[in-house]
């Protein structure tokens, strides 16, 4: 599409004029109320068409109210020269008409490897590129609706490639136009039939396979869920059928996996807990933790960051992030590739955390794969006050934000949950499960805390209990003032390293001539306490006469003495 034919169209569409505005136009958006002009259109590079709502309409809204696709804004060629390949997967209805088509090009839009949008024609036999006020239906319609009637097994796959691939081999496989959209006539339709779901080994994909679950146990007559061997998850991208096709493996080898294949469950009348048995827990083929700050911060990773007052959170919680999100290094700590970040900040002055990110931007050189991949949320840039997280209420109403998100950084309880008893273990109960809820989503979440007047995290130790990881920052020995930031870095809790990797280090922020910043590492001597816990268990003591001795908790005690095992203390 031309950029004069899209002013045309707006004009048709909003019934106002369109005015000229520098290198492109202005006018009212179609996709809102628009009484004042608020949409901009102009062209881009290599012809792409660039539309903007300063109201906040998507391109895909803006687009629709039009009745066009996203794919109308590009241009056919791209580079000069070269031209898309462009498949058609055509959608018949139970008469064998094409109501509406879906179409594949490669390579895609804005750089990627392939794009997908929609075409048909109106009562006019105009091309519309939008599915708006179109019935849907399910992919390659007639052949299903034979295959239910002939009692045949119907693969339900993610793609239309997936599964013309399987019609190929004489299989009866469908899909529908949208991968987490299923409407129920979709599942009034498959009533009668043995379906067989095939997954992509990714988060859509997933995500996909436990929309079908819900939508489709118990509402067809036979219902199978089966995962490919040899196909590894991955986030995005991930293998499916068509792929583990042409590693070798074949329809007959499907067929015999399908049959081996318990039936679905459906979900049971009463309640909503799920007891599997232990041969089908190890046949599942769960999602591989992967490291996002490695070694001690896990994806699906639950972590505590506790220190006293102005010894340095901050700097820690914005140095994990800003690795994480570029796949960079802070610290001792390795990031593998960047992850999306949502840093949540409640105390922060605006001006003070952007001084802190500039001196962080500038001394480290970060280089995000997007802005999206560093989010904040900071007091001083909402309209009130921040949500009370200890609120149902208010954590709802992060949850939107916290969808793309990888790793959530809570900086800090006391700020952020601000409702009950810091000291009650009930109080943090709601946390804790909407914690967990979090980690079954597939995020990482760390909890910033203040340490008590002795040392330990304020309030009810029950916070620990599903942590992966617990880490003390606390100011060495003799530590003056004018030392700045400097403060040493203790695990008290390590579920899934030890060894060196568990040991303490000493850090201390040093301001250059330049004015960058350079973080000093040492390793730290083992502490007085330990030492003494070491010496109370090498000479026999229990865990009862080290506490009177010594004049630590139990738990104080048994973390020591697991610390001072790690630095070889205990014989």
């Amino acid at each position: 599409m031309e950029l004069i034919e899209l002013v045309k169209l707006l004009e048709m569409k909003t019934g106002k004029s369109i005015k000229k505005s520098g290198g492109g136009y202005v006018g009212c958006c179609p996709a809102h109320d628009d009484s004042s002009p608020s949409l901009s259109l102009c062209e881009g590079d290599e012809g792409k068409l660039l539309v903007k709502c300063f109201t906040g309409c998507s391109t895909e809204d803006i687009c629709s109210s039009l009745g066009i696709a996203i794919a109308n804004l590009f241009p056919e060629r791209i580079s000069g020269q070269t031209t898309r390949k462009r498949i058609e997967y055509p959608y018949h209805d139970e008469e064998g008409k094409v109501l509406f088509t879906k179409i594949r090009v490669e390579p895609g839009f804005d750089g990627k490897d392939k794009s997908f949008y929609w075409e048909r024609d109106d009562e006019n036999g105009n091309v519309i590129r939008s599915l708006n006020g179109c019935r849907k239906i399910l992919y390659q319609l007639p052949k299903l609706l034979k295959g239910i009637v002939e009692k045949q097994t119907i693969f339900l796959v993610e793609g239309e490639k997936d599964a013309n691939k399987l019609l190929g081999y004489g299989l009866v496989a469908t899909t529908a136009p949208e991968s987490l959209k299923w409407p129920d006539e979709f599942s009034e339709v498959l009533k009668d039939a043995d379906i067989v779901i095939l997954y992509d080994m990714d988060k859509t994909g997933w995500e996909r396979r436990d929309l079908l679950c819900k939508k489709l146990c118990g509402r067809v007559k036979r219902l199978r869920v089966v995962g490919l061997p040899g196909l590894e998850y991955q986030d995005s991208h991930g293998k499916d059928v068509s792929d583990w096709l042409a590693l070798g493996n074949t329809t007959q080898q499907l067929i015999e996996i399908v049959a081996q294949t318990p039936d679905c469950a459906p979900p049971q009348q009463y309640g909503k807990i799920r007891a599997v048995t232990v041969d089908e827990f190890l046949d599942m083929q769960l999602p591989k933790r992967e490291m996002l700050l490695a070694p001690f911060l896990p994806s699906q990773g639950l972590g505590l960051l506790y220190a006293k007052r102005g010894v340095g959170k901050t700097h820690v919680a914005l140095g994990i992030a800003c690795a994480v999100a570029t796949g960079g290094v802070f610290l001792k700590w390795q990031a593998p590739r960047p992850r999306k970040v949502l840093y949540i900040d409640g105390e922060m002055p605006a001006a003070a955390m952007q001084e802190r990110l500039l001196r962080i931007s500038v001394t480290e050189d970060l280089k995000f794969p997007d802005p999206s991949f560093f989010r904040l949320i900071t007091p001083d840039l909402q309209d009130g006050a921040m949500p009370d997280l200890a609120t149902r209420e208010g954590r709802n109403e992060l949850m939107e934000l916290m969808k793309e998100s990888e790793l959530i950084i809570i900086d800090n309880i006391s700020t952020l949950f601000r409702s009950g008893d810091e000291n009650e273990a009930d109080s943090w109960q709601p946390v804790q499960d909407w914690a967990l809820e979090l980690r079954r989503l597939g995020k990482s979440v760390l909890f910033i805390h203040h340490a008590a007047k002795g040392g330990q995290q304020r309030g009810t130790s029950k916070r620990e209990d599903i942590l992966d990881v617990v880490m003390l920052l606390k100011q060495p020995q003799g530590y003056r003032q004018d030392q700045g930031a400097s403060f040493e870095v203790n695990f008290e809790k390590t579920r899934h390293f030890t060894g060196d990797d568990a040991a303490s280090f000493q850090v201390r922020l040093v301001e250059q001539d330049d004015g960058l910043w350079l973080w000093e590492i040492d390793q730290v001597k083992p502490s007085s306490e330990i030492i003494e816990v070491s010496k109370a268990i090498n000479e026999g003591l229990t865990i009862e006469e080290t506490m009177q001795r010594t004049g630590l908790s139990k738990s104080q005690v048994e973390t020591r003495k697991k610390k001072a095992k790690e630095q070889g203390l205990i014989s």
